[in-house]
């Protein structure tokens, strides 16, 4: 295990993770093997949604869900929900939604969604796999008002304990995670977890985060991969 890097993917929520990797890898080119795409990068996903995306996964049943178009559907015309997969907000498919009657949107959400499923649908891996999941992104609490209830992305001991459980029951026993989490969306009782970080990032309207606000939980990942 130790010649292979580890596989880096997050696990939720909304696009704050996939730029701070894309920034990492463009100051470290040589880690970009590590970081995969996935479901998660073009989507906005709570808790509840990382669990049953990843049960779903565990049970393998992701792809049937992803690929039965007649469980998905549409809401303030614009953005798709899928039935079996609760806490899912198919954010960046609004073009797709607009138009959802039509068959050929349909083939192309299931071609698109299939594609991006894929690390979760073949996770077998000889290196270690690292998650990450947050709820840090300065906008997000005001980009899913009236759509998901927030408290569904607020890091409690319960939902901690099922995502890792399930997260080791798609990605192997060795798979480790960060939980990044705004102080006033965490449970006390998760502060001194060795996984969990509290990142005091300012609510806004942006959506980034500085270049390098990923770079130590990042570095260490990549150059301590045993750790």
């Amino acid at each position: 295990m130790g010649t292979h890097p580890p596989r880096i993917l997050t696990i939720g929520s909304s696009c704050i993770n996939r730029f701070q990797f894309d920034f990492f890898q463009k100051r470290h080119p040589e880690t970009a093997g590590s970081f995969v795409k996935s479901l998660f990068d073009w989507n906005i996903v709570s808790l509840v949604g990382t669990e049953s995306l990843l049960r779903r996964a565990a049970d393998q049943q992701l792809l049937s869900v992803l690929q039965d178009t007649s469980q998905f559907f549409v809401e303030w015309d614009v953005l798709l929900f899928n039935k079996q997969l609760p806490g899912v907000c198919f954010f960046h498919e609004q073009e797709i939604a607009k138009t959802f009657d039509d068959q050929a949107q349909k083939d192309l959400l299931n071609s698109k969604l299939t594609h991006q499923a894929a690390p979760f649908l073949t996770p077998d891996y000889p290196g270690r796999t690292h998650l990450v999941w947050s709820n840090i992104q300065p906008n997000l609490p005001d980009t899913v008002h009236g759509v998901t209830d927030w408290t569904t992305f607020q890091l409690t001991p319960q939902r901690h304990s099922e995502v890792r459980s399930l997260g080791r029951a798609v990605f192997g026993e060795t798979t480790t995670f960060s939980f990044l989490s705004h102080a006033d969306d965490v449970s006390p009782d998760l502060i001194n977890e060795d996984d969990v970080q509290v990142v005091d990032l300012p609510r806004g309207d942006t959506y980034l985060g500085a270049p390098d606000l990923y770079e130590t939980l990042l570095s260490d990942i990549v150059l301590q991969p045993h750790h």
